[in-house]
């Protein structure tokens, strides 16, 4: 019976998943280990301030100088001359090369291995971070480990940009559901509401003019609308290990560089006009018309694991990756080391890699910068726009357009309380109202010009 174990490792040609079992299999290699020695390149050095401009030289003293110089310059040479030669080391015996050990495998050449794997963007991020100084946020936050603020070299602005991402299908269809769906969800109308109320006496925002081109602020701010799009690498993994099917697709350089991330969705532009009933203007309400988003990407780049239990990335050598199983439809993944032929050939031997793994090497060389990735921000308009009723300080009801009433209760019954507080009714009119227009399917503007025809302009 054969010792070998079957694994999985990736096709590069028709990008999926191939299985190698029998006699292809791989073979466990306990004695190797993962090194974490080499050190890190050097941190950046500061910029020295320039140093102050010299005085101008005293001709007579840079004369004496000089002559004492060349005197010293002569007395090295004599004294050079007079030395004798020192006698020479003897030659140091040949280092024996070891035929049998396994070659050493660094966790800073797994970038180099996801180039090969086709994962360029991930394997740059991935050096950054090795690159960086320590930072890591211990609850997820933008707080780093001392309790600061992330630093402004923490955010990362120029490596992933939304086209790139948009390649992808899965966030391709991600954000077609963001910008045709997910931005009129009641729980955005409710975030966009309450985020215009400070705005709603201008006749328009342009958020640009506000965030000056900043991502941050952009979000901080104006982000009112997000949608996930999966997953990291560790779930293509596991997903492997669970179906062990080679159909599944194999982990793309998207999956590499973001793994799980969200797309976002902040103001771009608003327009604001006075609410007019019945040809009177209402003075202590506003109507804002969404005409415009801006779409983007933002992700913590980490290593922190979101369970207690170590996330498991897949076998790595300098070659690339492979997902080593214990049987088959065995959940599992085989913990040791392993190696496809002779374990004395360099990339042969794949050591199992977790999150944790990058963990370790940061706290043993005090380095590894966790950092936020954004991509540039694109504006897309959006039509039919999307209007808000804005009342006093208060954030306010979606206004149904021509099309009619929202197809959800919650929006048509902010709807219904937009105008009751529009027309100033007491309980029993509300009540008389709610009674003639139930299960009518009316927008905004039809109840209120039922409302208008049924008690005019409210209480005098």
């Amino acid at each position: 019976m054969s010792r070998k174990i079957p694994y999985y490792k990736t096709n590069n040609l028709l990008w999926r998943w191939k299985r190698c079992d029998g006699d292809d299999g791989c073979l466990l290699c306990p004695t190797a280990s993962m090194s974490m020695d080499k050190e890190p390149p050097p941190l950046p050095v500061p910029k020295a301030p320039p140093a102050p401009k010299p005085p101008p030289p005293d001709r007579t003293l840079n004369t004496i100088n000089g002559i004492l110089n060349g005197l010293e310059a002569l007395g090295r040479f004599k004294k050079w001359l007079d030395t004798p030669d020192p006698p020479k080391p003897p030659k140091a015996p040949p280092v024996k090369k070891d035929y049998m050990a396994v070659p050493p495998f660094d966790i800073q050449e797994i970038p180099g291995a996801m180039r090969k794997e086709h994962m360029p963007v991930g394997a740059k991020l991935m050096e950054r971070w090795f690159n960086g100084r320590l930072n890591y946020s211990p609850d997820g936050s933008e707080v780093n480990q001392d309790g600061k603020p992330f630093a402004p070299d923490m955010y990362e602005t120029g490596a992933v940009t939304l086209d790139w991402v948009l390649k992808f299908g899965r966030a391709k269809e991600a954000c077609d559901y963001l910008v045709n769906i997910a931005i009129r969800s009641p729980e955005a109308i409710d975030a966009l509401g309450n985020m215009l109320v400070p705005y709603k006496g201008m006749s328009g925002l342009y958020t640009d003019h506000i965030v000056k081109k900043d991502p941050r602020e952009l979000h901080r701010l104006f982000q009112f609308a997000s949608v996930r799009v999966g997953g990291t690498l560790a779930d293509s993994v596991a997903l492997q290990l669970r179906t062990q099917t080679q159909n599944f697709n194999r982990p793309d350089d998207l999956t590499g560089a973001l793994g799980s991330f969200n797309l976002y969705a902040a103001v771009g532009h608003v327009r604001f006009s006075a609410n007019f009933v019945n040809g009177e203007r209402m003075s202590d309400t506003r109507i804002a018309e969404l005409t415009g988003i801006w779409v983007y990407v933002k992700d913590n780049y980490t290593f922190s694991d979101a369970s207690n239990a170590a996330q498991y990335l897949g076998h790595w050598s300098n070659g690339g990756v492979i997902v080593p199983v214990h049987g088959a439809m065995s959940a599992s993944y085989v913990q040791s080391p392993v190696t496809i032929g002779s374990p004395t050939s360099k990339g042969n031997v794949h050591y199992p890699i977790h999150n944790s793994d990058f963990q370790q090497w940061a706290q043993k060389h005090k380095r590894g910068g966790d950092f936020v990735v954004y991509t540039d921000h694109r504006f897309v308009p959006i039509n039919p726009p999307i209007q808000l009723y804005l009342r006093g300080d208060v954030a306010g009801e979606q206004v149904a357009g021509s099309e009619g009433t929202p197809g959800n209760n919650q929006a048509q019954n902010k709807q219904f309380k937009a105008v009751v507080r529009a027309l100033g009714l007491d309980k029993y009119q509300a009540r008389q109202l709610h009674e003639e227009i139930s299960k009518q399917g009316l927008g905004y503007h039809e109840m209120l010009q039922r409302g208008q025809d049924m008690f005019g302009d409210g209480n005098d």
